[in-house]
């Protein structure tokens, strides 16, 4: 009988595994520092700074747990497995920050919201692995229970689910499964040291290249819709779902209540009734742009507005 042999690789040698690992998270690190500073400026002159600053708090973090899973086979066993978890962990919990900041973008309540909701929620998810960092410093890996799995799956849909039926719905739709299988590796039914978790990395890797594609791909979308239904259009895609039925409401309101010839819709505002006499468009009624005006200042200023109402060409993006 041939006996097969494998050459033991020392614990602190870099294999040709940790090097493609290393070149991917490098790569997925430096496209996520690009699509950050491109969404930054599609959120100028919006309340959705915030979530901005809640962004950068986000890839920070992912650019300190990629460091660290790069360097993890050169430094071992300074750096600890159980290390290299918690700050993932962490990531994954940053990765919600934006979106829940998201809905509390309206002007007068963003600081408060960030001090009374978004650092308890911090807390909240970080407390069963910062119970945890103990045991991870000494070797053993991080294991959360399934309460904790719930909880950071219930946030993440909320958060993300709010952009589902916008432009971003593959983006949120990709970020929803990225963070889910994340996470549930940290799950106690895998057993400690039983289930490797550095594939996940790489599935990681893969599945956040494929986000900022299609974040990408949302962002760079030609708009052919011009005046107020543009300036709609982008609110809904920047602000979510949520923020946008709620506007909506209080717009209908308002034009039930004037008797408008127009109500506003998911795609912008239509006629009330077909039969009726063509009123012009809604770009031209003043109390349309007195309406608009008044609920959307909680949201943009008024150069945001300005400036999509007049891309009079079809597809033209204001910066």
């Amino acid at each position: 009988m041939w006996r097969i042999c494998r050459q033991h690789t020392p614990a602190n040698e870099t294999t040709m595994p940790d090097i493609l690992l290393g070149t991917m998270l490098t790569l997925t690190v430096a496209i996520g520092w690009l699509g950050f500073l491109r969404l930054t400026r599609t959120v100028r002159r919006t309340s959705l700074t915030a979530a901005a600053l809640w962004g950068l708090w986000f890839q920070t973090t992912l650019t300190i747990a990629a460091i660290t899973t790069i360097a993890k086979p050169l430094a071992f066993p300074v750096i600890r497995p159980g290390v290299v978890d918690q700050l993932w962990y962490l990531t994954a919990v940053s990765a919600l920050c934006p979106l829940i900041a998201i809905l509390g973008a309206r002007r007068g309540r963003i600081v408060d919201w960030s001090l009374f909701v978004l650092l308890p929620l911090i807390a909240v998810l970080e407390w069963p692995a910062i119970v945890q960092w103990r045991r991870c410093w000494n070797g053993q890996r991080l294991e959360l229970e399934l309460p904790s799995l719930i909880a950071f799956a219930l946030v993440l849909i909320m958060g993300a689910g709010n952009f589902v039926g916008t432009r971003f719905t593959r983006s949120a739709i990709v970020w929803i499964v990225t963070w889910s299988l994340v996470v549930w590796t940290f799950s106690g039914s895998f057993g400690q040291n039983r289930a490797p978790r550095e594939p996940v990395y790489s599935y990681l890797t893969i599945s956040l290249l494929v986000f900022w594609m299609a974040t990408a791909k949302a962002v760079s979308r030609r708009s052919e819709a011009t005046g107020w239904d543009r300036v709609w259009q982008d609110y809904r895609n920047l602000f979510g779902t949520a923020w946008s039925f709620r506007l909506m409401t209080r717009i209908n309101e308002v034009a039930q209540r004037d008797q408008w010839p127009w109500t506003l819709t998911i795609d912008g505002f239509r006629l009330v009734s077909l039969g009726m006499e063509y009123p012009g468009e809604p770009h031209s009624d003043p109390r349309v742009d007195q309406t608009m005006r008044w609920l959307l200042k909680q949201f943009v200023d008024p150069e945001w507005i300005d400036e999509r109402l007049a891309s009079k060409n079809l597809g033209e993006v204001p910066e």
